[in-house]
């Protein structure tokens, strides 16, 4: 076999022991452009919570408030390597590429709860690619979403606001995560903005 036609062969090979598979997850789903159709000036936020349900984040807003609606859509698409025999065949080596589909809706009410203005975006980003050694038959994630699977549930902690620590605390006025300095979307970073002032 010439050094030519070594490659194809190898690259064939490498073909034939490898399997690939797509894992979704989906965070607060359910919110469509139609949904989210609603007429300024005349829709009571009581009508908006009767067909989408309570928003993913509210915060307080200059003469009134506002909700936060957020559909996430992650999709990891692995690649794996695994051997034909002896305990190679019982473990795969996986590469995934991750990807985030997010779909956002922002909606202004007025102190009296009438819609004065609403926002919707759409958008792809990329989080990230890597790498794990896992058994054959189990699939799981590669790629650490924790980030925008965590935050979806951030509302439901306010509860315990004066638990936490003390910069923490002190910074309720201003944390996005309160209900009341604004709105932050899934998987923004603590390292920028009012978050920096937690020293976490």
């Amino acid at each position: 076999m010439t050094r030519r036609t070594r490659w194809p062969a190898i690259l064939m090979a490498a073909l034939a022991a490898s399997g690939c598979s797509t894992i979704y997850k989906r965070v607060d789903p359910g919110i469509s452009d139609q949904e989210v159709s609603f007429k300024i000036n005349e829709t009571h936020f009581h009508e908006v919570l009767d067909k989408v349900g309570p928003p993913s984040r509210l915060t307080a807003a200059d003469e009134g408030f506002a909700f936060l609606y957020e559909d996430l859509l992650i999709r990891e698409l692995q690649t794996g390597l695994s051997g034909r025999s002896g305990w190679w065949q019982l473990i795969k080596l996986s590469f995934a590429n991750s990807k985030l589909f997010r779909h956002t809706a922002v909606l202004r009410f007025s102190r009296e709860g009438i819609l004065l203005s609403s926002a919707i975006s759409k958008s792809t980003e990329g989080l990230g690619i890597a790498g794990a050694i896992q058994p054959v038959l189990s699939i799981v994630q590669v790629v650490d979403t924790a980030q925008f699977e965590d935050d979806a549930s951030e509302p439901q902690r306010w509860g315990i606001d004066l638990l936490r620590p003390i910069p923490v605390t002190l910074n309720n006025p201003q944390s996005l995560d309160s209900g009341q300095g604004g709105l932050e979307q899934s998987g923004t970073t603590t390292k920028i903005g009012q978050h920096t002032l937690e020293m976490r």
